[in-house]
């Protein structure tokens, strides 16, 4: 089984073909990012209606069994997922909401600080807030994987000592491959494995090095962070951006807190290595996962084993 930790798609029927065409089987797909609670609603419900018009080839799944059962019908299964915690508020009560309409992986910070704690970028992070520890409470009680990708380097330790259950960095890199306030640095990723928990690496560009890192560095670097916290913790999540057009990355950076004045500022999406553009390209990455030495049951792990595992942990 295959598993992407984290795809940001603008989907609809060629984007579900070309996920499908990787070989992937499940999918943790981001519904919300910026929006408020009746956004959030409305991108849920958008994925739904998606779901509804290709049941041939898409279905939402909450739990191990429902993901098995959609790769024995030959559907791509998406779990879905929140890239923010803004659509909660304040009410811990929402984290059961959301997860009984199907949300169960939530990030507790996108790209600015909000009342849980830091994120990656803020200059100063003071760590898990009051409410922040509830809301961990919460999502734990709710059975909802927490997601620390985007969050602040503080925060994220103090939410995986809060936490009762494992949590995961659904997108990330290690900081000692790639430079860049996005990626972990050791005390983040050895925490996140010492209570259990599941790095799933991407091969977003800009943080891996860019379009030119090679195929067998990338490999060697799941190979060394393997070594460093278990082969049992370390997965792929791509970050794929399927589909959107080229204003989307826009959005997907700043939402309506720090738009352009001038149009030619609106960045480019990042050009992707030519051994991997997207989930196509899974075949390709498994072939660089073997010659970076690891046995066919390590490297179906880390495509997918490991984050089956963490899912039926916490989802049951």
């Amino acid at each position: 089984m295959i598993i992407d930790g984290l795809q940001i798609n603008h989907w609809s029927r060629s984007v579900i073909d070309e996920v499908r065409s990787g070989g992937v089987n499940i999918v943790h797909a981001t519904v919300g990012a910026w929006e408020d609670l009746a956004g959030a609603m409305t991108r849920i419900g958008d994925f739904r209606h998606l779901c509804r018009n290709n049941a041939d080839a898409l279905r939402v799944v909450t739990n191990v069994a429902e993901m098995h059962q959609a790769v024995a019908d030959d559907v791509l299964g998406a779990v879905l997922g929140f890239q923010n915690s803004s659509m909660l508020g304040d009410d811990p009560e929402m984290a059961q909401i959301f997860a009984d309409v199907g949300v169960r992986v939530v990030q507790l910070t996108y790209n600015i600080a909000n009342h849980l704690g830091a994120s990656c970028w803020e200059p100063n992070d003071g760590g898990l807030t009051r409410a922040g520890h509830r809301m961990v409470a919460a999502l734990n009680a709710a059975g909802v994987l927490i997601d620390l990708s985007h969050v602040g380097n503080r925060t994220s330790l103090d939410a995986v000592h809060a936490s009762a259950q494992p949590v995961a960095v659904t997108h990330g890199n290690p900081l000692w491959f790639c430079d860049s306030p996005r990626n972990k640095p050791d005390e983040v990723l050895e925490a996140v494995a010492s209570r259990g928990g599941v790095i799933g690496c991407t091969l977003y560009p800009l943080f891996m090095g860019g379009a030119g890192v090679s195929r067998q560095e990338y490999c060697d670097m799941i190979a060394r962070l393997a070594s460093q916290v278990g082969t049992e913790h370390v997965a792929i999540g791509t970050d794929a951006v399927l589909g959107w057009q080229p204003d989307g990355l826009g959005w997907m950076r700043s939402g309506r807190w720090d738009r352009p004045a001038d149009a030619d500022a609106i960045p480019d999406f990042p050009e992707w290595p030519a051994w991997f553009r997207g989930p196509k390209d899974f075949g390709s990455l498994a072939a660089g996962i073997d010659q970076a030495g690891f046995s066919p049951a390590e490297r179906d792990a880390i495509l997918g084993g490991n984050w089956l595992r963490l899912f039926g942990e916490l989802f049951g």
